[in-house]
């Protein structure tokens, strides 16, 4: 499997059961409550090293708020960047080797929806 898909695998296992979150989704959903997650695009790097494949997959998740204010999406923001902080583990073939927050914020309300998007950074080897 691929280290793109094990990642995404890995986030949506990680943000499944924050309660506040109506769902997580790989795209733009039709008629999802929200709020809502939606994992991608990704980027991925080589990082292997002389005892082993790696790879660096920065993966961008973007959350979706339809609440006037961002004091909801704030808050969950809040815990969504918690779960990616704390990623571990063995996922399809890849285990993590390190999971680094690059970028969060909250975007101004557009059309009554209101984002928030989070950049992380994972580092995994192939096992």
């Amino acid at each position: 499997m691929s280290a793109a898909l094990a990642m995404q695998k890995a986030v949506v296992a990680a943000l499944a059961d924050i309660g506040a979150l109506a769902g997580v989704y790989d795209g733009p959903p039709p008629d999802a409550a929200a709020p809502y997650a939606v994992i991608g695009p990704d980027l991925v790097l080589d990082w292997s090293h002389k005892s082993g494949i790696g790879h660096e997959v920065r993966l961008l998740v973007t959350l979706w708020d339809d609440r006037p204010g961002g004091a909801r999406l704030r808050a969950l923001l809040g815990d969504v960047v918690a779960r990616l902080r704390g990623l571990a583990g063995d996922w399809d073939g890849h285990h993590i080797v390190l999971a680094r927050l690059q970028r969060a914020g909250v975007g101004n309300p557009e059309d009554g929806w209101r984002a928030a998007s989070i950049e992380v950074r994972l580092l995994c080897e192939q096992l």
